[in-house]
């Protein structure tokens, strides 16, 4: 009898034994929480590393040269002024890795200049003149780049030049053939300079466009886009 006790003492000490090894089987330790955080974080990381490779190494195909898109573009003060607005509605528009195509679109729409730097208020109300606050025209220029962007199928040359002509154009070229050309754009614009030739809003402004009769919008825009790009 006098042994009784000493046996319970094992016999607890045991299971007490057997449940700690449980436990440390099942409870990670801080340590694995650690190493489980920073596996996280360098995946992340390594996903924006790749991210913003993918955007440096962007580029475009046009008239037989190729163009950086993904550096940034040779653009005026006043353009690179909007540069962190623009990101951040790019970024909250899902066009996020095109800011740089976008920052030279202003650029040749208006240098970065005026009241409407994005020249973006016929796509928000139908007719020039509606915006007056630059930092509305950046999100209505990046909203609409996007929405065009979309419908024309990430076909980046298309939707550009759709900016200029309007997204119109995306479904004149799904019907001839589906793909971006310039001589679509050209055809386009003599078809639509045809019909509001005589509405007085239109002149060709150069004698290419005169000879050709494409005088509707600007049927090289794609070109004008990349030339703020250094070609390769």
């Amino acid at each position: 009898m006098k042994k009784k006790p000493f046996l319970m003492t094992v016999t607890t000490l045991m299971l007490t034994v057997v449940c700690l090894f449980l436990f440390s089987l099942v409870s990670p330790s801080e340590t694995d929480h650690v190493t489980s955080d920073q596996t996280k974080k360098s995946k992340a990381s390594e996903t924006k590393v790749d991210n913003d490779q993918k955007e440096k190494t962007m580029s475009i195909q046009y008239d037989g040269d190729v163009y950086p898109v993904g550096q940034l573009p040779e653009v005026s003060e006043q353009v690179l002024q909007y540069e962190q607005e623009i990101e951040k509605h790019a970024k909250e528009y899902g066009v996020a890795s095109y800011s740089n195509i976008i920052l030279a679109l202003m650029m040749q729409e208006s240098e970065g200049k005026g009241k409407d730097p994005m020249q973006a208020s016929e796509s928000l109300c139908g007719e020039a003149g509606c915006i007056e606050d630059p930092i509305k025209s950046v999100k209505q220029g990046v909203l609409y780049f996007s929405k065009v962007l979309e419908k024309a199928g990430n076909d980046v040359k298309l939707a550009l030049q759709s900016y200029n002509f309007g997204d119109g154009f995306i479904n004149y070229v799904k019907e001839n053939g589906g793909s971006y050309s310039k001589d679509l754009a050209i055809h386009y614009s003599q078809e639509m300079f045809e019909k509001v030739r005589g509405s007085g809003n239109y002149t060709c402004r150069s004698p290419e466009e005169a000879e050709l009769e494409a005088c509707y919008g600007d049927f090289d825009y794609v070109g004008e886009i990349l030339k703020y790009f250094e070609e390769t």
